[in-house]
């Protein structure tokens, strides 16, 4: 006899992921510390929690252009300056 768990299969399980959190992740991949190790994800989700979609859009366009321009660092810098004021 053949069972039936063996024809009928299991859909997947889906992670759902919104576009505030793949934003948020790419802050916590490239953003690195003076001893080059990374930051809690914890804490840049809850410095980035009160910004709107078009503003984390934003901060990654013009991270991504300083990163280009000057480098990793300075485009750190830019990112803590920007959302400490």
């Amino acid at each position: 006899m053949i069972q039936i768990a063996s024809i009928i299969k299991l859909p997947k399980e889906v992670k759902q992921t919104s576009e505030r959190a793949e934003l948020i992740k790419f802050f916590v991949d490239t953003l690195r510390n003076k001893q080059n190790k990374k930051f809690p994800a914890r804490m840049i989700a809850i410095k980035l929690s009160h910004l709107s979609m078009e503003d984390l859009r934003y901060m990654i366009s013009v991270f991504k252009d300083a990163q280009n321009r000057k480098g990793l660092d300075y485009a750190s810098k830019w990112f803590w300056f920007s959302i400490k004021v």
